[in-house]
């Protein structure tokens, strides 16, 4: 599971990534595809900023997937009591994950319901020793009410997804 960063002027944020993929072969050259909601609040802070960082989870971070996942950097500071790191450029880190890599936008797709960025990635960092926290086990690991939570969440971003699709023009 990944949580996508990012920071503009003084407000700063991070949510869950649905979709990270990457998009190229060329080893000295890295690049990537995320698909963003632009109802989110991390969304418009790499809207203007042009950056965001990848933090890859590892096992022991499914405690992170309710904060990123369930409340809106609109209500909370989702950093506090975080110690966050800072990329080169001041965007924010979280600790203790597999890994992080920031990125700057070179291209967007408008589909609607999401932002689709393909993204040059210009600074990263591996932890060894990690493991990647896998989705099934995030939410497994997750109290009986807040796995309703998320599921009741996604529920709804389904029909929300689906009314700016019609509103962008697709059936």
């Amino acid at each position: 599971m990944f949580v996508i960063t990012a920071r503009h002027q003084h407000r700063e944020n991070g949510q869950i990534a649905t979709w990270i993929v990457p998009a190229t072969l060329v080893p000295d050259s890295p690049r990537v595809v995320t698909v963003l909601s632009p109802r989110n609040f991390t969304h418009s802070l790499i809207e203007n900023s042009g950056r965001f960082v990848i933090n890859m989870l590892a096992d022991e971070q499914a405690d992170l997937v309710p904060l990123f996942g369930l409340v809106s950097g609109n209500e909370i500071d989702k950093f506090d009591g975080l110690e966050i790191g800072r990329t080169a450029t001041g965007l924010p880190v979280l600790p203790g994950t597999c890994g992080w890599a920031e990125c700057a936008i070179i291209a967007m797709i408008d589909s609607g319901d999401r932002r689709i960025y393909l993204a040059d990635v210009v600074e990263q960092r591996v932890n060894p020793g990690k493991v990647p926290l896998r989705k099934a086990d995030a939410f497994s690991r997750q109290p009986a009410d807040i796995l309703r939570l998320l599921q009741e969440k996604h529920r709804l971003d389904g029909i929300k997804d689906a009314l700016l699709q019609k509103k962008f023009g697709h059936p």
